[in-house]
């Protein structure tokens, strides 16, 4: 379940963005490269169909972002119980007989 709401994220996600560089902004972009779309969508251009199609777009990779979070949640392994690290007292370090080359 998990790995096919994963492909459909990337799916869903990979498909707004090249929704969103179809649109045409305000001086062309590439909805302009490959032409005809006024005639394909109608009088009115590709605008009003392209904007519901973000829209649906964007809803369902919200959908999908919310489901992973919550089956991620349900997927998390509990953490190991770890055993005490027995500690050792530092070992006695002579103090130099020699003083610092720095003066110290």
């Amino acid at each position: 379940m998990y790995g096919v709401i994963i492909f459909l994220h990337l799916l869903v996600a990979v498909v707004l963005v090249l929704v969103i560089l179809m649109q045409q902004p305000r001086k062309g972009g590439m909805a302009s490269i490959m032409g005809g779309g006024e005639t394909i969508f109608g009088g009115g251009g590709a605008a009003p169909f392209m904007t519901k199609v973000t829209a649906i777009l964007a809803a369902i990779f919200m959908a999908t972002s919310s489901a992973l979070v919550l089956l991620s949640k349900k997927n998390v392994r509990p953490a190991a119980r770890t055993r005490p690290v027995p500690t050792q007292p530092a070992p006695n370090i002579p103090e130099p007989t020699e003083p610092s080359p720095l003066g110290r």
